[in-house]
């Protein structure tokens, strides 16, 4: 797949170095992609020629992902802060932020942490749940790092967490070997494993209470992860509405099982949260 993005770095603020892609042209309104849990900014790349020209979008490897630096410890705070200095970084005002998954957390939080830099925030296929303390599930050290011998090896082995029955082959394959680093005898994925502890760390809801500013929920109409109900739970506790965009068909990765619809839904959800001006 021909890249669309070019790359460039960034620093938290704790010194970790945030790697960032940036969609080439005149774009004028600042917009921030988030992937979500082990995932990376090229999530997000075939569905670049569909968002308005409007938009000067940039797409984030957070700590432990992708081509950015890694942390001893990660957590909700910490990856929203990645965000911000991303924002910073690169405009001069503030951003539309969208995030995937957990992702979509992540930009809350950020959102939350400087209510300057997000002219609003989508959540994509992103868990609400309300933000008191939950118990954590049971969470083990990671494995050692398994070496592939080849990008064919890569792509066999690549699995979408949850599964889901429906992929674009093509999109998939460019996203699997967008997950890996060349190593001494092979391949090796990317993501830290270190990143599956702060997954599974209770709290990282708690910012959504308090998120400013216009919101909208995109959700795939299968997804295992997130009710029908999110965009009226994301109501009920931010106390404003919340439109809601369904994919038809999709499940939790809707970038790669339906990135047509996906792309269309993003269009009215970011028409809602930043509006283009009347002529």
């Amino acid at each position: 797949m021909t890249t669309t993005l070019d790359p460039t770095t960034t620093s938290s603020a704790d010194g970790v170095e945030i790697a960032y892609r940036r969609r080439p042209g005149p774009g004028t309104v600042p917009l921030v992609l988030v992937h979500g849990t082990s995932a990376h900014a090229g999530w997000w790349e075939h569905l670049l020629p569909a968002l308005p020209d409007r938009f000067a979008v940039v797409a984030v490897d957070l700590a432990g992902h992708g081509d950015s630096g890694r942390r001893a410890v990660y957590d909700l705070d910490s990856w929203s802060r990645d965000v911000l200095a991303v924002v910073r970084a690169e405009f001069d005002g503030p951003a539309v932020l969208v995030g995937h998954s957990i992702g979509g957390l992540v930009v809350a939080g950020a959102a939350v942490l400087d209510p300057g830099a997000a002219v609003g925030t989508v959540l994509v296929d992103s868990i609400v749940v309300d933000g008191s303390p939950q118990e954590a599930p049971e969470w083990r050290p990671p494995r050692a790092t398994r070496i592939f011998a080849d990008l064919d090896e890569v792509a066999a082995r690549f699995r979408l967490t949850p599964p889901q029955p429906e992929a674009d082959p093509g999109v998939l394959r460019a996203i699997a070997e967008g997950s890996v680093r060349p190593v001494p005898g092979g391949y090796a994925w990317k993501v830290d494993p270190l990143i599956f502890g702060a997954v599974g760390e209770p709290g990282l809801c708690v910012r959504l209470p308090d998120l400013p500013g216009p919101v909208a929920v995109v959700r795939g109409e299968l997804s295992v992860l997130v009710p029908a109900s999110a965009g009226a739970d994301l109501a009920a506790l931010v106390g404003r509405p919340v439109p809601q965009f369904d994919v038809p068909g999709a499940h939790h990765h809707l970038m790669i099982d339906h990135p047509v619809e996906l792309a269309a839904a993003l269009h009215e959800a970011l028409a809602v949260v930043s509006p283009p001006p009347r002529s």
